[in-house]
């Protein structure tokens, strides 16, 4: 068995930015008040949804990362067949649902949903990702807003305002995510005929919406800081926003988006926890 193959199949180079949501709302939902052992066992279910969604995306991917000749996926370079790239996949998502019942029904269920979510947006015969806007709503919610409110379902917390205007915004800089990958990706996705909304609209139109939709993120964010109500986080936000509309609108570089998201969220969790 090649094992160096299989731990290639989890990705998880990609996993950062969508442990950080995770972590996010264990943040704002536990307030890191809680124990060791349910917050090793929390980890432990968010690493196998991880590694399940990246690892059936790959199975799922083949012609598109032979057309951009990728070789960070084993089954694309034949290092895996496919049928045991699924039967991979299937297994982590198997005991990640198995062990969510151990924490209870409302649990199985919330990582149920994530799970087919992800599954669907991959695989036939829904492959939401080639169907033009279901792949954004889709990947706004499992990789998104679902993924940031997992912690309530996990640590028995109640959803107030703060959360829901939380997830709202994860859910619309998720969106942007989805947008900057799939046009990296037009390319390679035209040729192998998968039809994603960038393919729909065209590079130049889904560039431009992208954009628009990065100077409306901090619009998404400031009602939080408004329910929040600490002046310090506030005054920061507004001139943490006012750098960044500065800087992006002069440079139009995305990774300046990244980092300020960075740091919103960290102000975020600053204040929910002072």
């Amino acid at each position: 068995m090649n094992f160096e193959a299989y731990f290639k199949m989890l990705r998880m180079r990609n996993w950062l930015g969508y442990f950080l949501i995770s972590t996010l709302g264990y943040a704002m939902f536990t307030k890191l008040n809680t124990s060791i052992s349910d917050t090793i066992f929390f980890y432990a279910l968010v690493c196998l949804y991880l590694g399940f969604s990246f690892s059936a995306n790959n199975c799922f991917d083949v012609k598109e990362d032979l057309l951009k000749g990728k070789k960070s996926n084993p089954v694309a370079t034949g290092e895996i067949k496919q049928n045991e790239g699924i039967i991979f996949s299937l297994l982590l998502a198997l005991l990640g649902v198995s062990l969510s019942l151990l924490r209870g029904l409302n649990v199985f269920c919330f990582f149920s949903v994530l799970v087919f979510l992800s599954f669907s947006y991959s695989s036939p015969p829904f492959r939401l990702k080639s169907k033009p806007f279901l792949d954004l709503i889709s990947h706004g919610l499992f990789f998104g807003f679902l993924l940031f409110l997992f912690p309530s379902a996990f640590f028995f917390r109640r959803i107030e305002i703060l959360h829901l205007l939380t997830a709202i915004s994860i859910f619309h800089f998720s969106v942007i995510l989805e947008l900057r990958n799939h046009i990296e990706d037009y390319e390679s996705d035209k040729k192998a005929g998968l039809r994603t909304t960038v393919c729909a609209l065209g590079i130049n139109t889904s560039k431009r919406i992208t954009y628009f939709l990065s100077l409306l993120f901090p619009l998404s964010v400031l009602p939080i800081f408004y329910v929040i109500n600490n002046y310090a986080t506030l005054l920061l936000f507004l001139m943490g926003t006012t750098i960044f509309y500065l800087a992006f609108c002069i440079m139009k570089c995305y990774r300046i988006l990244d980092i300020y998201s960075n740091i919103l969220y960290f102000l975020v969790v600053i204040g929910v926890l002072l």
